[in-house]
């Protein structure tokens, strides 16, 4: 039974990241004709491959689940902050609001190198931020936020400023946030929760874990208080904390970051 459950796994995986990679250069390919388009053109390209790419995880028994849509106003761009439990959680914002066509606060290092992906966060309107350069980090961050209110995209941002690899959220960082907020006034902010990533890959891709739900929970949106207030901006982004914290599973609430929940 072990032999067989093992072979499946390693089928699963097989099957899986195949068609990731197969998503990843095919819709590079896509991009780049896309582009050429405009804007608006790009954007059902990278749906196309997000959605590709998050079908390609059902080889793995993988079900895809989300929740909470109802809380979006039509023709509304919001600055979305959710927890980071994979990089699945730029492909299932991608394909499940994709509506709201959303652009991403991202480490500069996925601005290289990665099909598909490094092409829409270099070329896409995102901003690729030097973690070990805040400067140039609230810099990038701020022109999208100007960009984001004048053309009227959503930005993704995780405050956590990595990936959580037992799904127990991290504190959040609110530099980012804060100058995400400052350059957007008006923009609300809707509280998203993911869910399954960290499960799916806690083994890494030795193999990857079947038969795990991957959701996106969006919360209702909230109206963020001015940056300017040290004191309420901290208590805001606590509340964001609690409201996205609360839709995970008791063993990601309970877990410590880091700790391995095998």
């Amino acid at each position: 039974m072990k032999l067989r459950e093992t072979t499946l796994d390693w089928a699963a995986t097989a099957a899986s990241v195949g068609g990731v990679f197969g998503a990843l250069f095919t819709y590079d390919v896509v991009q780049r004709v896309a582009i050429r388009f405009g804007a608006h053109a790009h954007q059902r390209a990278v749906t196309g491959m997000a959605r590709a790419i998050n079908r390609a995880t059902l080889f793995a028994g993988t079900r895809l689940r989300v929740e909470g849509k109802a809380h979006l106003h039509p023709g509304r761009a919001y600055i979305i902050v959710a927890n980071h439990q994979s990089l699945l959680d730029i492909s299932m914002a991608s394909d499940f609001l994709d509506e709201l066509e959303p652009r991403y606060v991202s480490k500069r290092e996925l601005a290289k190198g990665v099909p598909g992906v490094s092409f829409n966060l270099s070329r896409g309107g995102s901003a690729c931020i030097d973690r070990k350069n805040p400067e140039q980090a609230i810099a990038a961050i701020e022109e999208l936020g100007h960009r984001a209110q004048r053309e009227g995209f959503s930005v993704v941002i995780f405050p956590e400023g990595t990936r959580s690899k037992t799904g127990a959220m991290r504190p959040f960082r609110e530099a980012g946030l804060r100058a995400l907020i400052r350059s957007a006034p008006g923009m609300e902010v809707l509280p998203v929760t993911s869910v399954g990533g960290s499960r799916l890959f806690r083994h890494n891709l030795k193999p990857i874990t079947r038969n795990v739900e991957l959701a996106f929970i969006v919360h209702p949106p909230v109206i963020p208080p001015d940056p300017a207030d040290a004191e309420a901006f901290t208590a805001f982004v606590h509340r964001l904390e609690e409201t996205i914290a609360s839709a995970l599973p008791r063993r990601d609430i309970e877990g410590r970051a880091g700790e391995d929940l095998r």
